[in-house]
């Protein structure tokens, strides 16, 4: 694999990014809509404020990279892993992400509205005041992760262990609720929906 810093120059010469390892890029405002980029690694990259939108990522890792305030609209992703990422306020509507992990990363404010979530992992990581509205999710598994705030209207949860999450605050209608996975003082806060005092 080929290691370079210069993704963008790659990108619009190339009809597909393939077998790169990009280290230590320093871009920000840069747009690559419709990339097709695969088998590809970022190490250590910082890609802000960008346009993504409709890109295509396959077998890429992602290693302490920071893509905040990006948009992946549309976006697809396929056996993707997120190590130690920024991705605050990243907007992934419509996004479509299969065969995920996410580990230890700050995805505060992500907008994952209308977005497809399969074979999806995601381990330690802050997910506060994010949007995951009208999506839809299967075999998604959370574990240790910071939901505070987190808006999930009209997305089922059916069967979703939020039990060693923090989800304090979510915001969730009765519907979405149903067959849900949480602890004792999970339950206890979410009683409040179903206008149920307990003293």
């Amino acid at each position: 694999m080929e290691e370079t810093n210069n993704i963008y120059e790659i990108y619009k010469n190339l009809d597909e990014v393939k077998n790169y390892v990009f280290n230590d890029v320093n871009e920000e405002n840069i747009e690559l809509q419709e990339a097709d980029i695969s088998r590809c690694v970022f190490k250590n990259c910082k890609i802000i404020n960008s346009d993504f939108e409709n890109s295509s990522f396959s077998n890429i890792e992602f290693q302490n990279c920071d893509f905040s305030n990006s948009k992946f609209v549309g976006a697809n992703f396929v056996r993707v892993t997120f190590k130690n990422c920024k991705l605050i306020g990243c907007d992934f509507t419509e996004s479509s992400l299969y065969d995920i992990k996410v580990e230890e990363s700050n995805l505060k404010y992500i907008n994952l509205n209308l977005a497809t979530l399969k074979n999806v992992t995601i381990n330690k990581t802050n997910l506060q005041n994010s949007s995951i509205s009208e999506a839809k999710l299967k075999n998604v598994n959370f574990k240790e992760n910071d939901f505070q705030n987190c808006q999930l209207f009209r997305t089922k949860l059916k069967g979703i262990d939020f039990r060693t999450c923090n989800i304090e605050g979510i915001i969730v209608g009765l519907e979405d609720i149903k067959g849900m996975l949480v602890n004792d003082m999970q339950a206890l806060g979410l009683s409040k929906l179903l206008g149920i005092i307990i003293k």
